[in-house]
């Protein structure tokens, strides 16, 4: 006997095929769990409105690199590559590839355009990598690196750096949509974008612009609202009202995603006013800006202006740096190159000289005429020069310029003022451009026989100028001595004095200075006059105390070497040109420069420590000619045995590499396999279907397979009532999804016991729209990492690779 059941009274068979009624008027809107119209589903299914967000979010994170990049040269191809990611990830999941394969498919593509803008020439047929590529990348990341390690911001954009740049964001990019689109996690997206902007906001040298924050969290914002936006438009009662009073009163997600609303925006600007109110800590992590060399240096990306000598008062770090990095570019109509001054101290306590303390008061008003250089007597010929420094990187306050200045013309409308103490000019701002007037001894001219002759007074000058350090007088003393002896005359006593340092052999040029202990010295000074082993610091502070203690004042002065001459005239002067030279008060002339460092790469001896004075007293010994020496000295003590380049290392890794690349891309392989046989498996019920009926049955396979990746286990086989009910029981389902599963039942229900010729294809076809609609609403109220594990590696994809294995081996056996 058979038994026929009536049609269930939840869906009434309807003369003709169409969907059923829906339950409200209004059209439910697309989104997660809920059925989608056909010209829908494209939108939808491929969030591009999320993709677009997710890549605003990846740019806004790059944002802070204009302020560390001198070149924008980078921004287009990021732009590209940000933009093909996200419309690759959008386009494959309109076409509802499986989730792996989108991330997948957008990393491919991306390393693609990366290849494509810079390393097209080294690709076979434009499309294959090959050993040049990989020698071509090796090349361009030491490239960046090495101007990572020099360069402080704004560091140049070479083709190295912007490679390095636009690969990170293009990476970055896709993680973002994966997460945040793909993977419909977009707080788990903000951990790449916080690690970009931290990297990048954090070596400016300042204080973090506000709005580099608010464009990242306002955006990061965003996507969570949009992922809110989904899940509650999917709430069973999205516009439910209660009664409270006699009053309708609404409630539900609208009034819930206001309140989120405005406690996210109440939160990002509670977070931008409480930074800014926060002091600025330094930058730490690369150290001062983009360099990551610990004896690199800023330059000009530091507004407060302090560079590494005028910090220490010693440039030894850019000394051993040799940085190239460029700090002006200049023109002289002098017929001989001065070194750049910068500043000047006297004041020397602890074994060190201290920087030199400037208060307002102290200096001219804003722009004032320079004064003419004090101290300079009328007939002492002297000749006005002019340089033009046609670029200039060196952060303000402070201006390099031959010295004594007697003129200053800054051509950016810029300001400054004027410390008459020690003749030093502190910009205002900023001066990519300026002309500076100076004085100088007009060369061959006989010097009259008064100058220097006359003692300078203790009352007119700071007790610091005259002060010499206690802990190396004895040696100074005993120096002096020998080197000065009963020399009366100042300026023939100062060059007695440079003369000594520079005699040939008797004293060594060297970064590397011989400890104290092993000269039997307590202080610096003293293990330099024993060991006499030093840089120009070591000579130049040596020869200030000997003039102090011969009752001459002097200070020393920090700045730059002349630099190198280039092609076209100019002189460029780099980090690694920093010099430090002493500056002695000699009466007739006034603060007078003496070069006591020995070695050509130091600027050659004033003319006027030549020149014969016209007095009864004997000239100067002559300097003798200076042995050549060796631009500058690494500070390694012997010379290293050639080391292997970057890329033979890597070759030299290769085995290794290409192991790692092996075990990547089987997994890769596996992650990309699994979900496609799971899929097959899922659907083998479907390929097979004869007639609507069986379609039926292969639909419900799909959700009872699909749940099972889900962590939703497989119903007992049961009525399909029964089975609804362990359905609801065991998923969190909202009301579109509930209605789908009921019609899904009430379908199989019908294949299964109604009449033979029941159904239609449009049944059919309406019970995969409602297998789908279910399924998306379980994954969508699953965890995360239960979405990734079936998106992933999905139990029906692994059931249906042992399978065939079994398969594989019974035949085995069989043969």
């Amino acid at each position: 006997m058979t038994w026929t059941l009536p049609p269930p009274t939840q869906t009434p068979p309807s003369p003709t095929p169409g969907p059923p009624q829906p339950r409200r008027s209004k059209p439910p809107r697309p989104g997660p769990g809920r059925a989608l119209l056909p010209d829908q589903d494209a939108f939808a299914r491929g969030m591009w409105a999320e993709g677009l967000v997710a890549a605003l979010a990846t740019l806004a994170v790059a944002w802070p690199l204009t302020g560390l990049l001198r070149e924008d040269t980078w921004m287009l191809p990021a732009i590209a590559l940000v933009a093909l990611v996200a419309v690759s990830g959008a386009v494959m999941r309109t076409l509802d590839v499986p989730p792996s394969l989108v991330a997948l498919g957008q990393l491919l593509l991306g390393i693609g355009g990366v290849c494509a803008v810079y390393l097209r020439e080294t690709l076979w047929r434009g499309l294959v990598p090959t050993s040049d590529t990989l020698d071509r990348v090796g090349g361009l990341l030491q490239q960046a690196g090495t101007v990572l390690q020099t360069y402080a911001a704004p560091a140049p954009t070479t083709e190295g750096v912007s490679f390095l740049v636009v690969s990170v964001l293009t990476l970055t990019a896709v993680s973002v949509d994966s997460m945040a689109v793909t993977g419909r996690a977009p707080a788990s997206a903000g951990i790449p974008l916080a690690a970009g902007f931290l990297v990048s906001v954090s070596n400016t040298g300042r204080a973090m612009e506000p709005w580099y924050f608010l464009a990242v969290g306002l955006l990061w914002l965003v996507m969570l609202a949009q992922q809110s936006h989904r899940v509650t438009s999917g709430w069973s009662s999205p516009n439910r009202q209660e009664s409270r009073g006699g009053q309708d009163v609404s409630t539900g997600p609208r009034s819930l995603r206001g309140l989120a609303q405005v406690l996210g925006a109440s939160t990002l600007v509670v977070a931008i006013l409480g930074a800014s109110a926060l002091p600025h800590l330094p930058p730490t992590f690369f150290g001062g800006g983009l360099a990551r060399n610990p004896d690199a240096r800023t330059v000009g990306g530091d507004p407060s202006g302090e560079v590494a000598f005028t910090e220490t008062m010693d440039p030894s770090q850019d000394l051993r740096n040799q940085s190239q990095a460029p700090v002006l570019r200049y023109r002289t109509t002098g017929t001989t190159v001065e070194p750049l001054r910068v500043t000047a101290t006297e004041r020397f306590a602890d074994g060190r000289w201290q920087a030199p303390e400037r208060l307002s008061a102290d200096l001219l008003p804003l722009n004032s005429p320079l004064p003419r250089p004090s101290g300079v007597a009328d007939d002492v010929e002297v000749s006005t020069y002019q340089t033009q420094v046609l670029e200039n990187q060196l952060a303000p306050p402070h201006l390099a310029a031959p010295a004594p200045l007697v003129g200053l013309e800054l051509s950016s409308g810029g300001d400054y003022r004027f410390d008459t103490a020690d003749s030093t000019a502190v910009l205002q701002g900023r001066a990519p451009r300026y002309t500076a007037m100076y004085q100088a001894p007009t060369p061959g001219a006989q010097l009259p026989g008064h100058v220097g002759s006359v003692p300078a007074d203790p009352g007119d000058f700071s007790a610091d100028l005259l002060a010499v350090d206690p802990s190396s007088a004895d040696a100074i003393a005993a120096l002096s001595e020998q080197v000065v002896g009963t020399e009366e005359n100042t300026l023939q006593a100062a060059i007695l004095m440079q003369n000594h340092f520079r005699q040939p052999g008797a004293y060594t040029y060297s970064l590397e200075l011989t400890p104290a202990a092993e000269v039997g010295a307590s202080d610096p000074i003293s293990a330099f006059i024993a060991s006499r082993r030093g840089y120009c610091v070591q000579f130049a502070q040596t020869m200030v105390m000997m003039a102090r203690h011969e009752g001459i004042p002097a200070r020393m002065a920090v700045g730059f070497l002349p630099g190198t001459r280039q092609n076209d005239g100019s002189r460029t002067v780099v980090v690694a040109d920093a010099h430090t030279w002493p500056e002695l008060w000699i009466s007739g002339m006034g603060w007078t420069r003496f070069e006591p460092t020995p070695g050509a790469r130091v600027s050659s001896i004033p003319p006027w420590t030549r020149a014969s004075v016209d007095t009864d007293q004997a000239p100067a010994t002559a300097e003798p000619a200076p042995e050549p020496v060796p631009e500058l000295p690494e500070p390694t003590e012997a010379a290293a045995p050639p080391a292997d380049s970057w890329t033979d290392d890597l070759r030299r890794l290769l085995p290794t590499i290409a192991t790692l690349l092996g075990l990547v891309l089987v997994l890769a392989l596996l992650m990309t396999v699994v979900p496609l046989v799971g899929r097959h498996d899922r659907e083998r019920g479907l390929r097979h279907a004869r007639d609507p009926a069986e379609r039926v049955e292969g639909h419900w396979r799909v959700l009872t397979r699909s749940l099972a990746d889900l962590g939703v286990d497989e119903p007992p086989a049961r009525s399909p009532r029964v089975m609804r009910g362990y359905y609801e029981q065991r998923t969190v389902l909202v009301s579109p999804a509930q209605d789908a599963l009921r019609r899904a039942t009430a379908t199989l229900e019908r294949s299964r016991y109604a009449p033979v010729g029941t159904l239609s294809e449009g049944d059919a076809e309406r019970m995969g729209k409602d297998v789908q609609v279910v399924v998306d609403g379980v994954r969508q109220a699953s965890p995360w990492n239960v979405r990734a594990n079936a998106a992933l590696l999905p139990g029906s994809g692994l059931a249906g690779i042992a399978d065939w294995f079994a398969q594989l081996r019974a035949r085995t056996w069989r043969r």
